[in-house]
């Protein structure tokens, strides 16, 4: 077994404009844009790999894929696909890309590094936010017209089962364990919390009309934005419940964890800026002007991996 070493760089934020069909490039070290990189129509999803040294964008209106090269900030190639593609997801090894297709009602399972559709797996109505167990093994999709979550079988490409949670939901994230699933449901205002052992279902009060989460850097906390107030809520999972609400941009949608400081970045959809949270203080820090109608829905923080070797 052989090994090679990636580059040190800086972490960056990838900030889905979905009004102006660009990406906002952000250096998480000087909180400044360094890039604006174009794309497709109406970009919304994304998803980054330090190991595949790419940002995978959804075009909702261009019904494609655009990959960005994250060495050079450029774009490589948009790669058109059916229906109209929102979240993404990569799995746990980097090797597959997995695609919620908002119209078409199916996932697709895409090779990471050839953009080569390998399959297709039909779900739940208007598939959104996806998370997946640390193995790999499980694949969870959130249907908002279902008002349920697929736990899909990455195996036999079958869904497992449908879990009944808030109405809408649409963000979803996972636990470092993968022992707790977080679901956001936004017509109920309120977050699901689910066992993914026993399947049991806790439900957290948070703001109005909630889009996204994240788990905070220690796992103790959760951050979730709430569009139509222009605040995240802070859940302390020990109480399971609400302990804390911080007022940031207009809409607040995407909303993701920088692993070295632990510092929360939200994209707000309506103000056309980044806020960037301090988890420890749970103070605003900055706020980073972007595109038109920023998003950035899905891991859109490429962190440094720190010469770390990938053994293949």
């Amino acid at each position: 077994m052989s090994g090679f070493a990636l580059p040190c760089f800086s972490g960056s934020a990838y900030i889905t404009n979905q009004g102006d069909n660009t990406v906002s490039v952000i250096d998480t070290d000087s909180n400044r844009v360094i890039e604006t990189v174009k794309v497709g129509l109406a970009p919304v999803g994304v998803v980054v790999s330090a190991i595949n040294q790419r940002a995978y964008i959804s075009n909702v209106d261009g019904q494609s894929i655009s990959v960005i090269d994250t060495i050079k900030n450029q774009l490589v190639n948009t790669y058109p696909i059916k229906g109209s593609p929102v979240g993404l997801l990569l799995s746990p090894n980097n090797k597959t890309l997995y695609v919620a297709d908002w119209t078409e009602d199916v996932i697709y399972q895409i090779d990471a590094i050839t953009m080569k559709i390998q399959s297709k797996i039909k779900n739940g109505k208007a598939p959104a936010g996806m998370a997946i167990s640390p193995d790999g093994k499980r694949l969870y999709v959130a249907n908002r017209d279902s008002d349920d979550v697929s736990i899909i079988d990455t195996n036999t490409q079958q869904i497992s089962q449908r879990i009944t949670v808030g109405k809408h939901p649409f963000g979803l994230a996972i636990n470092r364990s993968g022992s707790e699933l977080y679901v956001v449901n936004v017509m109920s205002n309120n977050v699901s919390v689910l066992n993914t052992t026993n399947l049991k279902i806790q439900t957290i009060k948070v703001g109005e009309h909630p889009y996204c989460i994240t788990p905070s850097k220690n796992g103790q906390l959760l951050f979730v934005t709430n569009t139509q107030d222009d605040s995240v809520s802070v859940i302390d999972l020990a109480q399971k419940q609400s302990i804390a609400t911080i007022k940031v941009g207009e809409v607040p949608e995407g909303i993701s964890m920088e692993d070295k400081t632990g510092n929360i970045y939200i994209a707000n959809w309506g103000s056309n800026q980044v806020s960037v949270i301090d988890s420890q203080t749970l103070k605003i820090l900055t706020q980073i002007k972007t595109g038109d109608k920023s998003r950035a829905f899905g891991k859109f923080i490429l962190e440094s991996p720190s010469n770390k070797t990938i053994l293949n």
